[in-house]
């Protein structure tokens, strides 16, 4: 098989994280583990993040990286042929300007689903986590930042994530579909 990554894209809420949990736990396909120069949390393991110091940092070829506050975060080219050295398929959760980057450099390697869902499933999901309605309120106002642009759709695989059993059957015959 060809070494594949599939992008999980979406805004917040969405499930790209249930999404990416059931891709590891049913299928044993791994997340992309990404590159940080925060220091270690007590109890965090290397599983979490690669964690770098800044000339570590500097080093690495990213697809992706961002600076928040005094830390770094990206996703790197090495990061990611260490994930296709475990298996050829693998996983990654990136905004829309990581999902842009990875298609411009990897192409038809690349399958890229981008996750929504209905506002009403979106809001449901916030006050379950324990948002605070005005969070919620600004959240679905500033939805529209993690919209599928235009120049993507022709090249995303869109799934609406309302009901999670059917959402597990698309991820099912999307991952038979990628290991043939």
């Amino acid at each position: 098989m060809a070494k594949k990554i599939i992008l999980i894209a979406g805004p917040s809420g969405a499930g790209k994280t249930t999404i990416s949990e059931y891709l590891t736990d049913r299928y044993q396909i791994p997340r992309v583990i990404t590159h940080t120069t925060r220091p270690r949390r007590p109890g965090e393991s290397e599983s979490a993040y690669y964690f770098e110091d800044d000339a570590s940092f500097a080093q690495l070829h990213f697809f992706e990286h961002v600076k928040y506050g005094d830390y770094q975060y990206g996703s790197s080219k090495e990061g990611l042929d260490r994930a296709w050295a475990k298996n050829d398929l693998v996983s990654l959760i990136v905004d829309i300007k990581g999902a842009r980057s990875y298609l411009e450099a990897l192409g038809d390697q690349v399958y890229f689903l981008y996750v929504t869902c209905s506002l009403d499933t979106l809001a449901q999901r916030m006050a379950d986590r324990g948002d605070s309605s005005d969070q919620i309120k600004k959240r679905l106002a500033g939805s529209e930042l993690n919209e599928l642009p235009e120049d993507l759709a022709s090249c995303a695989h869109v799934l609406v994530n309302d009901d999670l059993q059917a959402t597990y059957a698309s991820l099912d015959s999307l991952v038979r579909k990628l290991q043939n």
